[in-house]
């Protein structure tokens, strides 16, 4: 699911709203195939894992959380949440995000 996301988003399928193309460009999460090919397995991961999990926020109608992200505050974020190695990851990031940003 997170590949077949990622395939989409990278080769800017219309399957993707503008709106949340607009949001990665904003976050500068908009990357093109050349440059991922010059990143390690774990930095790509992390974008494939940060891309994602804003796409559930995204259909999950958090926007007012959209709005609010920030780049650095998402892989800081990510980086803390992956120190605890739990089985589920992608949840307890979004949980994560949903915390940090609705208090």
């Amino acid at each position: 699911m997170i590949d077949d996301l990622f395939n989409l988003i990278i080769n800017k399928s219309d399957k993707i709203t503008k709106e949340f193309y607009d949001l990665l460009n904003k976050l500068e999460f908009n990357y093109t195939k050349s440059m991922l090919e010059t990143y390690s397995i774990s930095n790509l991961q992390l974008v494939k894992d940060i891309i994602y999990t804003l796409y559930i926020l995204y259909t999950d109608n958090l926007k007012n959380i959209l709005l609010k992200v920030k780049r650095d505050e998402l892989i800081t974020l990510y980086n803390v949440c992956k120190t605890f190695n739990v089985d589920t990851f992608i949840p307890y990031y979004k949980k994560t995000i949903i915390n940090k940003y609705m208090s």
